[in-house]
């Protein structure tokens, strides 16, 4: 290809984590470019709606990566350290749905390689509905002394 280079690292480990640039030689030796800036590869995790969820919403945890990768990369996902079983954890996207209090925890993931690159770990919190319906009836309550002192005051 014409003016595409690529550098492919085949069974890529944690040693190869490194900033990577290029330069082009010209044919007597001459350096005729050379990239400021290098590529990095990082994994990291990202938790959507947010990292604190309420029991029975959709929780999607993504394994994002600083470079694209093909899509036939195999992703490992690890909850409190430990690997999660196939094949839901083999996938860029992990889907909890409904969200349960036993989601709650610590998640990674990583490229599978033959040394895993993993991400650092993103904390997981699931609160149960029931605090949420207290919430909202202790709210209730506030709102109803608030509205009837002020009521009695103006009287």
């Amino acid at each position: 290809m014409e003016n595409h280079h690529i550098l492919r690292i085949k069974n890529l480990t944690r040693s190869d984590s490194a900033e990577y640039t290029f330069r082009f030689l010209t044919d007597d030796g001459g350096l005729k470019y050379s990239a400021v800036a290098g590529v990095t590869l990082i994994v990291t995790v990202k938790v959507t709606p947010s990292v604190v969820v309420t029991e029975g919403q959709r929780v999607t945890l993504t394994c994002s990566t600083s470079c694209p990768l093909t899509d036939n990369t195999t992703y490992i996902w690890y909850q409190n350290r430990r690997p999660l079983t196939p094949p839901e954890s083999q996938h860029k996207h992990l889907v909890l749905d409904p969200v349960s209090s036993q989601h709650a925890g610590n998640y990674s993931c990583a490229v599978k390689t033959l040394q895993h690159i993993n991400s650092p770990e993103e904390t997981l919190t699931v609160t149960g509905t029931w605090i949420s319906a207290a919430a909202a009836g202790t709210a209730a309550v506030l709102l109803a002394i608030i509205l009837l002192s002020v009521f009695l005051w103006i009287r």
